[in-house]
């Protein structure tokens, strides 16, 4: 397969600004090495979006986990801001 799944949300200039200044302690979220426990950050064409890639053959089941993890990992990185459920879409890059 030469595309993968990401499961993230788009960042808008708003979400931008607070990666810019994250929470103390929250940098290492998405900014350590590739790790299962790090957040990325993606370019799909001229739009940027925070999240993960999916192993292949991930199981449908624990996307809804993954999705919850994304949104806590984000919520404490902005220092709170709230990251709805519905706002995590699926991409394929």
């Amino acid at each position: 397969m030469t595309k993968r799944l990401f499961l993230g949300i788009k960042i808008s200039n708003a979400l931008q600004a607070e990666l810019d200044n994250p929470a103390a302690g929250a940098r290492e979220y998405f900014e350590a090495t590739a790790s299962e426990d790090c957040l990325q950050i993606i370019n799909l064409g001229e739009r940027k979006f925070i999240g993960r890639y999916m192993e292949d053959g991930f199981p449908v089941a624990e996307i809804g986990e993954v999705s919850r993890t994304l949104c806590s990992m984000l919520k404490t990185i902005t220092r709170g801001r709230r990251i709805e459920e519905g706002d995590v879409q699926i991409y394929c890059s």
